[in-house]
């Protein structure tokens, strides 16, 4: 269930919902820069210009002591037709605090002044920027929220077509990847989604267009292909009218073999990571080990999880695992597992809970260590 600060916050973001999407697009950026300004920032981050051999507007957030040669390159959203890293401070500045990678985040061309394929290509051109500062690839996780994400599997999928090595991984935040609005979601979630309209979609995917078909990949991300693909994860909350194009997206990723992670938050409304509740506090731990994972920093690791294994919990405890499943209406990945010489009730739990990682003494230290077998009877 939502938290009590969540409610509150969702009900008065509703409240002038019929304002917020009535506007035109002048006003729509200026209302966002207001926005911008009045969410809370971490103090912790330095936020800086990109220097002037940058090609384009950018903005770096430093944290203290950041991990050194890794980097997200952030995309932020707007529909294509507003948003800025300024816009987007907040949670840009929540990433590189809590992550510890400084966060790169760059102005894209926005239409209806510069439809497709502009914006596309400005991400290709901070890619290749942050190449040419002397990151590799693997030292790249990039990130989007809503047109951002969709613009991020964009810029993947341009990459794995043109040969090119892809980032390290890809996280996606409540992504807009299908510009036709062909889920169920995009109406059936019209009066509960408490920010975006389908109306507003529809009119600025026509203009971020311009003239190339909306089911294009590089448009709706959703109908590409996706062999080849780094790990992925996406977050997204069940209120969202772009729900189904997270859903959609990991079960068609995960059918062709992308190592996938969807989290669906209950009650949560679109990038709610940029606000102060707790749950986006939830959202950004789960993205920071997802980044010190995928980016190999403290010596951590993805793995999975084996049937008949038996594990060893930081604070000493032993369990094994009985059976994996995906939960049919979340798609959460669920261990079920029991504890040994103790309790013989079964637990079910979601697979990140069971495999992720715990903060200990400034370190990070996986929750439940795998043990070699040893041959003898449980």
């Amino acid at each position: 269930m939502p938290s009590f600060r969540s409610r509150l916050l969702s009900g008065t973001i509703k409240s002038v919902k019929p304002w917020l999407t009535g506007m035109d697009i002048p006003r729509q950026r200026r209302g966002m820069t207001m926005l911008g300004r009045l969410l809370p920032k971490p103090r912790d981050v330095q936020v800086e210009k990109a220097a002037e051999d940058c090609p384009l507007n950018a903005r770096w957030a430093r944290p203290r002591e950041p991990v050194e040669g890794k980097v997200i390159l952030y995309t932020h959203g707007g529909s294509y037709v507003s948003g800025s890293p300024e816009t987007h401070e907040t949670v840009i500045c929540r990433l590189a605090e809590r992550c510890r990678v400084e966060v790169f985040a760059y102005d894209y061309r926005l239409a209806p002044e510069h439809p497709y394929p502009a914006a596309l290509q400005d991400a290709q051109a901070a890619f290749d920027y942050l190449l040419s500062l002397g990151y590799a690839e693997g030292d790249i996780l990039a990130c989007g929220d809503s047109a951002g994400g969709g613009l991020t599997l964009a810029l993947a999928l341009s990459l794995r077509d043109r040969g090119r090595p892809l980032p390290a991984a890809l996280v996606l935040l409540s992504p807009w990847t299908d510009l036709t609005e062909s889920l169920d979601s995009h109406f059936q979630n019209e009066e509960l989604d408490p920010l975006i309209s389908s109306e507003e979609l529809r009119e600025a995917a026509l203009l971020y267009a311009g003239g190339e078909e909306l089911t294009h990949p590089y448009l709706s991300p959703l109908n590409g292909d996706f062999h080849g693909f780094p790990p992925v994860l996406i977050q997204v909350g069940t209120d969202e009218v772009l729900l189904d194009d997270s859903r959609e997206l990991a079960i068609r990723m995960d059918a062709q073999g992308v190592d996938v992670d969807i989290d669906i938050y209950e009650g949560m409304w679109h990038v709610w990571h940029m606000y102060d509740v707790p749950e986006a506090n939830m959202a950004v731990d789960k993205i920071h080990w997802f980044v010190h994972v995928t980016l190999k920093i403290g010596g951590l690791e993805k793995r999975s999880v084996h049937v008949g294994a038996v594990y060893r919990h930081f604070k000493g405890k032993r369990y094994r695992v009985l059976s994996l499943a995906r939960h049919s209406e979340t798609l959460e990945e669920m261990v079920v597992y029991q504890q040994l010489y103790g309790e013989k009730s079964v637990w079910v739990r979601p697979l990140e809970m069971f495999l992720g990682a715990v903060e200990r003494d400034g370190r990070l230290l996986y929750r439940f260590e795998e043990e070699e077998p040893s041959g003898e009877q449980e």
